[in-house]
This record gives structure tokens, C-alpha cells and sequence, in this order.
């Protein structure tokens, strides 16, 4: 299934696992629950954010966005990190005033029933997501599988407060509402930090840039070139642009430098994420 068909998949059950938490979070009074109802409210909308973000993705360059329009990911994420901090930043308030005040949570199976339910259905999504990141290598995909492990933890640590509640211990649940809340929060952040970078042109990570100077030094062994420099690459968006200079010999006729830069030009953009390469060919 591609990743735009499976992502709306992943939206209606995220929206199922959303109201069925509400309700059990509301009837049961517990926070953990609401807490674990509004980790997935920010699923949903990830996953919408995500979803159309693809579809935007993947149209081709034109007139008004000559290379694409890659930033349409990172944008997205960004903007579902923004939401992350806000809930969790109301969780905590809910969390702290339930402390201070001593209210406690209904005792009940049902929570756990309900949380159980979600653990199986979300390692179902990470095994699918997963798989689906290993033949398309959709960065979405990714990122989807990434959360949908994170909620199995969340939502085990929901399960041992309702546990916790249910044996007579119940400030668990507010206990468990508040590392609920900073955990949204942590993650949040990483992923606004990741992709307001992105939309700042970082440069990529060094395992990349690695793996694109050993290619250029592969022509240097091939003494097809002599040597490269000025080496440069940044994100676009969640797409790789990158320019460098090399030198070869001036013998070298128009259509040899040309059949080079060609060739230089495919095997740089057959790493990941590089999706546009500037060659400039010094002679000496």
C-alpha cells in the first residue's frame, strides 16, 4: 500500500483510538487516559499533516517552485510539534491541579481493557509503517513508525497507573499523567528542532556527507578526476541540494566532461535524500 493510501488507514484508526480513550477517560475520570486520548488527538493530526504534506511533496516542480515542493514535510512537522507543546503544556496544568487538589480517578477494568486494545493496534501500525518505510523509504513512513512506538510505551505506563489506581495507589495516575505530558513534550520538541533546520537549510548529517565524498573519491581511485572541493550541501525542505567542484585534466574532450558530469551527477543523487547536484569542472 503506498504511504499517502496508508497514512488515511492510520488516521481512522487513530481517530477510533482517540474517542474510545475519551470516553473511557471521561466516564473513569482518569487522567492518564485523557492524557493517552490527547497523545493521540496529536496522532490524528500528524497523520493528516503527514498525509497531505506527501500529496504536496509529490507534485513536480513548475514555474512558481523550480525545485519542488519538498518543504511541505518539514512545514507540516513543524506545525505538529507547535500542537504537541500546547497539550502537553495543559496536561501538566491538569496534572498539577489534580495533585494539589487530591482528586482521584474511578476505579475499573475497562481502562485497562481499552488501553490493551490500543497497545495491539499501534504495534500493528509500527509492523506496517515499518514496512512500509523499508520499500519506499518514505521519510513519513518513518516517522509514523518512530510515534507509533512511542504510544505502545505511553500507553503501557497509562495501563500501570489504572493498574495502580485500581489497588489503591490512586495519585499514579496524575503521577503518570505528568511524565505522559513531558514525554509529548520531549518529543514535540525534537521534531520541531528537526525540521525548523531543515527549513533553515542545515547541512545534512555527517553519515551522508560521508557517504558522498567516498563516491567522489572512488572517481579520484578511477583517475577519472583529480581531485574535488568546495564541497557543499543543505536541505531543501526534506530534499538534499548539493554543489561541488572537480578537477580533471584539460586534455579531456567536451563530450567526455560532459558524459562525467552526467555520471557524477547520478551516483551523488543515488544517496539518500539528494535530489539535486551542482557540478562545476575546474580543468588543470
Amino acid at each position: 500500500m503506498k504511504p499517502a493510501k496508508l497514512t488515511i488507514v492510520f488516521i481512522i484508526l487513530n481517530a477510533t483510538l482517540f474517542l474510545a480513550k475519551l470516553l473511557v477517560g471521561w466516564k473513569f475520570n482518569s487522567l492518564a487516559v485523557l492524557s493517552d486520548a490527547g497523545n493521540s488527538f496529536v496522532d490524528i493530526a500528524t497523520c493528516l499533516a503527514i498525509y497531505f504534506a506527501v500529496k504536496i511533496s509529490a507534485k513536480p516542480a513548475d514555474a512558481d517552485h523550480p525545485f519542488g515542493h519538498s518543504r511541505a514535510e518539514p512545514l507540516a512537522a513543524f506545525t505538529v510539534s507547535i500542537l504537541t507543546f500546547v497539550l502537553a503544556t495543559e496536561v501538566i496544568r491538569d496534572a498539577v491541579g489534580r495533585l494539589i487538589d487530591g482528586s482521584t480517578p474511578e476505579m475499573g477494568f475497562i481502562p485497562m481493557l481499552v488501553l490493551l486494545g490500543v497497545i495491539v493496534t499501534k504495534s500493528g501500525m509500527y509492523l506496517a509503517a515499518s514496512f512500509s518505510f523499508r520499500k519506499t523509504r518514505s521519510e513519513a513512513m518513518q516517522a509514523i513508525a518512530t510515534d507509533a512506538k512511542m504510544d505502545v510505551v505511553i500507553s503501557s505506563l497509562a495501563i500501570a497507573s489504572v493498574f495502580g489506581v485500581n489497588f489503591g495507589y490512586p495519585q499514579l495516575d496524575a503521577y503518570a499523567a505528568l511524565f505522559i505530558a513531558v514525554w509529548i513534550g520531549f518529543v514535540g520538541w525534537q521534531i520541531g528542532k528537526s525540521n525548523f533546520d531543515k527549513l533553515l537549510g542545515q547541512v545534512p548529517d555527517e553519515k551522508i556527507m560521508k557517504v558522498i565524498r567516498m563516491k567522489l573519491n572512488a572517481l579520484k581511485k578511477q583517475k577519472r578526476i583529480r581531485n574535488f572541493h568546495d564541497l557543499r550541501a543543505h536541505y531543501v525542505g526534506s530534499e538534499i541540494h548539493l554543489s561541488v567542484h572537480v578537477d580533471t585534466d584539460e586534455s579531456v574532450s567536451p563530450h567526455d566532461l560532459h558524459r562525467l558530469e552526467k555520471d557524477i551527477q547520478a551516483r551523488l543523487k543515488n544517496t539518500k535524500g539528494v535530489s539535486q547536484v551542482m557540478v562545476h569542472i575546474d580543468l588543470a
